[in-house]
């Protein structure tokens, strides 16, 4: 059979094919924000140029201030108007006004870029690490007469920002971030936050958001979720994923009553629910929490005990769930808790190793005593197909 290259495919063929490899291209991996070695694939040959072209420009990668002004000087405004998603590392920084009336200017150009991105539906905002010196001559004697700030939504949008459909955070958990400062949240489908939330100036509660349907919270700081429920840091969402991951060790932890919410608002929606690093939920409120979703279809949970694990929550999984994930630990400082867990490992063999119809996808992980006696271990293998066990939580972490 003679050898058959990318062009000899149908040209319907190809156009998949360039859209599985931005998607690829587009994955965060290790917490990095990718690059713009996907606009390669234009310029091997014009006909690849043609097809592929209006495909890759939809989006583009900004790592640092040179490429946000070599963006400026050479993108013409055909390929600026095509990016409808962008990846942008917000240095935050901006001259504050004298006067109450005079807008803040960034530091940054990241703003004239993004105003020049008139189709843009999608931004994830990365950690900035290689920011402007506040030294520059020409920076310094326009607004000798102004103080710098941080303003981090400010910084991209000083004037007026687009209705994003995605809006996603991928900073550090010491970047203070003033909540929808900027940004107009009506539109927003799917959030993932992540550093120091807080209010924005003057507001007690959150803008709207009718059309949030997933959310993610991940190495969030400060105390503002600490003291409200996930609906009123929300209001007017319609959940139906939700991701929350501690991801660092003084970040905010979901408690009950943000479980309570989470069941009592958006139980008839909620088809995702993933809880990593769970310390201060307790075992009733989980079970109470799983008996008011009964659409959901992927649950997992990675708890780590203190004094109590009374309920046993996994009896109370609704039955359209179709993936499972679980991992116990115990914190290092607590007594384990080995009849409790044990009556965890005998449920999920009575009731989700046996079940028919039989999930998707099964991962879990205990402690090793747990695992090999009465050959627990190698029972459950031969029960289930499509079982891991083992740790898994960290590499769910990267992933989200």
């Amino acid at each position: 059979m003679p050898h058959r290259g990318l062009l000899d495919l149908p040209v319907e063929l190809r156009l998949v094919i360039y859209d599985h490899f931005l998607a690829d291209h587009q994955q965060v991996r290790r917490k990095t924000q990718p690059s713009n070695v996907h606009i390669r694939l234009v310029y091997t040959c014009k006909q690849i140029a043609q097809e592929a072209g209006p495909i890759l420009h939809r989006y583009i990668s900004l790592l640092h201030e040179r490429q946000i002004q070599t963006f400026l000087l050479h993108a013409p405004s055909s390929v600026c108007t095509q990016v409808e998603w962008a990846d942008v590392a917000n240095d935050g920084r901006v001259f504050r006004g004298v006067d109450t009336d005079q807008e803040d200017a960034p530091l940054s150009s990241l703003h004239v870029a993004l105003d020049r991105m008139t189709a843009l539906k999608r931004l994830r905002v990365f950690q900035c690490r290689q920011g402007l010196p506040i030294n520059l001559q020409n920076t310094m004697s326009l607004h000798r007469s102004r103080r710098l700030g941080l303003r981090f939504e400010r910084a991209m949008f000083p004037r007026n920002a687009p209705a994003l459909h995605l809006y996603e955070l991928h900073i550090s958990p010491e970047t203070r971030v003033e909540l929808f400062d900027a940004l107009s949240p009506g539109a927003l489908v799917a959030l993932r936050l992540s550093g120091e939330i807080v209010a924005p100036p003057g507001e007690r509660n959150l803008m709207p958001v009718p059309a949030l349907r997933h959310l993610t919270l991940h190495g969030i700081t400060g105390n503002f979720f600490d003291r409200h429920t996930v609906d009123e840091c929300f209001p007017g969402a319609r959940l139906e994923w939700f991701i929350y991951a501690l991801g660092h060790r003084l970040g905010f932890e979901i408690r009950n009553h943000h479980l309570d919410s989470l069941a009592t608002v958006y139980g008839n929606s909620l088809r995702r629910l993933i809880l990593l690093g769970c310390s201060r939920l307790s075992s009733t409120n989980i079970t109470r929490c799983l008996e008011s979703l009964p659409v959901l279809q992927y649950f997992a949970l990675h708890l780590v005990t203190v004094d109590e694990l009374r309920s046993n929550f996994v009896l109370s999984l609704p039955p359209k769930l179709m993936v499972f994930r679980l991992q116990v630990i115990n914190a290092w400082y607590a007594v384990a808790l080995k009849e409790e867990e044990r009556g965890l490992c005998d449920a999920i063999e009575s009731t989700v190793l046996t079940r028919d119809p039989r999930y998707c996808r099964v991962c879990v992980c205990f402690r090793t005593q747990l695992m090999t006696e009465e050959g627990r271990r190698d029972r459950w293998e031969r029960i289930a197909r499509d079982l891991e066990i083992g740790p898994w939580e960290n590499r769910m972490v990267d992933e989200i």
